[in-house]
């Protein structure tokens, strides 16, 4: 089944000709005052099947059209992306027009599309600063695939952690929107959850927020991919962000900025029922 999708469901600093933003977001993208919401660049992941079957693709509907965003499988009913992905301003996106396909090879041909049943987006986010920037999503059939584990520490990670950043984004600022195939990129936590991140000043909140990248720049998150993973990359995959926000891709003075998924962890656990890993 091929995706039928007709833009990027963020606002970027730069956007694509033909990319068509649901109102509030183009709004948003052209307002200095306001955090611009991006995704990554990188290397193409291994496209067998098991190498990312937690990752999913969203194809979201809005009234002013329709968007892209990435999300992890948390648990076989149960979807975790970014709110900004499912809320455009105070509208809500269609639960019976949106879908996700699941562990998808390329972006012209994804796979089967499972639909939607709820969705759930965090009673505090605030599309203005991107604080609480998360949704869960429940499907209405179960996803036959392996979840990701997700962080419940409020320490995790550390700086300095080397982490894994993955979606359909532009490789670089001002390019196309969506790639052809799934990219990964390998960042580190610049910030822990004590230091500021980059230049962003008091737009950052390092309790629920993650600052990732690395001293060069030159593996980051861009345009194209909000709500995508930030994962570990020792030992066990773990989800520990989620794709939110950013300025200038591939700048060292401006990491990614990622929702801080161990601070979610309890109300993660209070809607879905699924545990974090310590």
């Amino acid at each position: 089944m091929k995706a039928k999708v007709f833009g990027a469901c963020l606002a970027a600093v730069t956007v694509a000709a033909g990319v068509l933003l649901p109102a509030t977001q183009v709004a948003a993208a052209n307002d200095p005052g306001t955090p611009t919401t991006r995704v990554v660049g990188g290397s193409v992941v291994d496209q067998t099947a098991t190498a990312t079957p937690w990752f999913a693709l969203l194809d979201v509907k809005f009234r002013s059209g329709r968007g892209v965003c990435g999300a992890s499988v948390i648990d076989s009913e149960w979807l975790l992306t970014a709110a900004h992905c499912v809320k455009d301003g105070r509208s809500l996106a269609s639960v019976g027009g949106s879908g996700a396909f699941i562990n998808p090879t390329t972006f012209d041909d994804p796979g089967e599309r499972v639909k939607f049943s709820r969705i759930y987006v965090h009673p505090k986010f605030n599309i203005r600063t991107m604080r609480n920037d998360l949704a869960l999503i429940r499907t209405a059939t179960p996803m036959e695939t392996e979840p990701i584990a997700f962080a419940g520490s409020k320490r995790s990670p550390k700086k300095g952690t080397a982490l894994e950043v993955f979606g359909f984004g532009s490789k670089s600022r001002g390019h196309q929107a969506v790639a052809d195939v799934l990219n990964s990129a390998r960042v580190l936590d610049r910030a822990g959850t004590k230091a500021a991140c980059g230049r962003y000043g008091s737009s950052y909140h390092r309790v629920s927020m993650l600052c990732a990248g690395i001293p060069s720049g030159r593996s980051d998150a861009c345009q194209g991919d909000s709500g995508g993973p930030l994962t570990t990359v020792a030992g066990q995959r773990v989800l520990v962000g989620i794709v939110s926000w950013g300025d200038r891709c591939g700048s060292a003075k401006y990491p990614g900025v990622y929702t801080r998924v161990s601070t979610q962890a309890r109300f993660i656990t209070k809607v879905t029922g699924v545990r974090a890993v310590r």
